[in-house]
């Protein structure tokens, strides 16, 4: 499984889910006592969705005896945890727990490798269900026993009492805002579609559809704006509706749309194009997902969940598209639990190295500097990429200390080189949004310069736009305590998000990346490619900024870089990441470099 599905997978899903591993993995794959269980398990992850909802109730770190203190002691955990993980099946339990105030419903599944997955539902709801209907039931009864007075009114009582039970009826299994049916609904007519299914060798699926940009609508325009968006989407769907084709509200702006009599994938596919063509036509697009019953999944959990997988994968397509459930979206799904388990060891044991990728001026050859770029080597996997573990550690929140360690390590080099080499280049260092949303960074970027006492003209922090997502004059004015301290800011990957030439007036950076993808067809002067470059440069260059080409590994590309007055590159061409000793070779003169500019 590729990790950067695991965001739209884990921690992107609305149900709120945490991951139970056992610190030992003898532990986990033969029988445990009590004991084991209490002590060799523990909480390895929580998603955003859970804290949203339940806040500390579990979280990373905790043992599965402070869980039970937290959550119930009246469930047996301990035989809960041992049936699921031996039979492989789904175990379920509803409880109240004091530390929630809450009903909770818990959905414990286990898989090969060890880990217990809990997805937690809040079922306060359907306790108030089961006390409003008890409450109806006692009417009822008193009801009857006052049914004796007249005919007539015996049966405006029971006209009465039948309306009720219809209203009530009604209520517990439609959505109040749209109309639509429910998530209760859903599973009652899946499982009777499916008894349907397995009697007559059919197939049945399901497409979840989730409407796209809904927050940012909510966030421009106000929830109430949002609002209209669903019920319109609810309109729409309801045009669709027969005995074949059902539609749920599933929760939020998610819509479940389930459809019987599938011949082929090309059945179910053709009615979700058509669903997207006639959104599309008004104002509204969506990301789905399409499961198959029995083909994918016997039970609506699992066809939900991997409906859901389909859906995060359109999405990281571009959204506004539909895919079909591939096995493999699982396997990259466990594939990223392992690799965030691993991130977890990796960071607290600082198995992570740094490499450092040479700039240099174009003019002059001379060394402009270098980029700290982090590396990572497991025992198991080998080398793991960074755009693998970078994304895990971004949602994880472990790229706050994972970049804290990078700073001092970045920092203390440029130190030394200062001390041992005479070196008066720049140091690059990457910082993440995650970690420049910390509200003490640059309490902590101040203590480090003092710490190491370096020239801050020779710092430079490199950040993407993806910083400017949230609150940009929050950012900008964090940019701008960094610029009035004398460090340099670098903007790296322009050209491939959202911001614009004029958008750079409001940046106080100094120095500009331009994107690999615009450098890799720079072969030919007069090319698309090579124009938009030198606009770039020329406006950028007007402007008082340095600029950096990524991503140089030829020679032709070089040439027009030269040509349109580039003032830096860094790629293959001149230099690969290197570890820190042979980065000194360069320094001390004792390593021979790429061809000279």
């Amino acid at each position: 499984m590729k990790d950067k599905d695991y965001k739209e997978v884990l921690e992107k899903i609305s149900t709120p889910i945490a991951v139970i591993i056992s610190k030992e993995e003898s532990t986990a794959k033969k029988a445990r006592s009590k004991s084991d269980f209490e002590n060799n398990f523990s909480i390895h992850f929580v998603n955003e969705s859970f804290e949203k909802i339940y806040g500390d109730l579990v979280k990373v770190g905790d043992t599965s005896e402070e869980c039970v203190e937290k959550l119930s002691k009246e469930v047996d955990w301990y035989k809960m945890a041992s049936d699921c993980m031996e039979t492989g099946q789904q175990q379920m339990e509803t409880f109240y727990s004091t530390h929630a105030n809450a009903w909770l419903r818990v959905h414990m599944n286990s898989t090969k490798s060890g880990f217990i997955i809990l997805a937690v539902v809040n079922v306060d709801k359907d306790k108030e269900r089961e006390q409003q209907l008890l409450r109806q039931n006692l009417r009822l009864a008193a009801l009857t026993d006052e049914l004796s007075s007249s005919r007539e009114e015996l049966e405006k009582r029971l006209e009465s009492i039948t309306f009720l039970n219809e209203q009530l009826e009604f209520h517990a299994y439609h959505d109040a805002m749209t109309g639509l049916s429910n998530r209760q609904k859903l599973k009652m007519d899946f499982d009777e579609w499916y008894k349907s299914a397995e009697e007559n060798s059919e197939r049945f699926g399901m497409i979840l559809l989730d409407l796209d940009n809904l927050k940012m609508i909510n966030d421009s325009q106000g929830h109430s704006a949002g609002d209209e968006v669903i019920c319109h989407t609810a309109e729409i769907l309801k045009r669709f509706q027969n005995e074949n084709l059902k539609v749920y509200r599933y929760e939020g702006d998610e819509f479940i749309v389930m459809m019987k009599g599938i011949n082929s994938q090309d059945t179910i596919l053709n009615a979700g194009d058509m669903l997207l063509e006639v959104m599309n036509d008004e104002g509204i697009d969506f990301s789905g997902g399409i499961a198959i019953c029995p083909d994918d999944g016997d039970n609506s959990d699992d066809i939900l969940k991997y409906a859901d997988m389909a859906m995060y994968e359109a999405k990281r397509k571009g959204k506004n598209d539909i895919c079909f459930f591939k096995a493999i979206m699982r396997e990259r799904f466990m594939e990223k639990v392992s690799i965030q388990s691993k991130l977890s060891r990796a960071v607290m044991n600082e198995r992570f190295q740094l490499y450092y990728q040479p700039q240099f001026d174009v003019a002059t050859n001379k060394l402009r500097g270098f980029e700290a770029l982090l590396r990572w080597y497991d025992d198991e996997i080998g080398w793991i990429n960074p755009e693998q573990f970078i994304p895990i550690a971004e949602e994880t929140k472990l790229v706050i200390p994972l970049g804290e360690w990078i700073l001092e390590t970045a920092i203390s080099t440029l130190k030394e080189w200062i001390e041992k080499y005479d070196f008066d280049g720049i140091m690059s260092v990457n910082v993440s949004p995650v970690q420049l949303k910390k509200p003490s960074f640059i309490f902590d970027l101040k203590d480090l310069i003092k710490k190491h006492s370096i020239p801050t003209h020779n710092l430079e922090i490199e950040i993407t736009e993806g910083v400017f997502i949230d609150n940009k004059n929050e950012v900008i004015g964090l940019l701008n305590q960094i610029r009035d301290m004398g460090i340099g800011l670098s903007l790296d990957d322009f050209g491939t998000g959202y911001s614009s030439l004029s958008y750079l007036q409001l940046l106080p950076i100094t120095t500009l990346k331009i994107d690999k993808s615009f450098i890799a067809n720079i072969t030919d002067k007069s090319g698309v490619e090579a124009n938009i470059t030198d606009s770039i440069i020329s406006m950028v260059t007007k402007m008082g900024l340095d600029t950096i080409a990524e991503g140089v590994e030829k020679n032709e590309q070089l040439d027009i870089l030269k040509k349109i007055n580039c003032k830096n590159i860094q790629g293959f061409l001149k230099g690969k990441p290197m570890p820190k000793e042979r980065c000194e070779q360069i320094l001390g003169g004792d390593y021979e470099l790429a061809d000279h500019l």
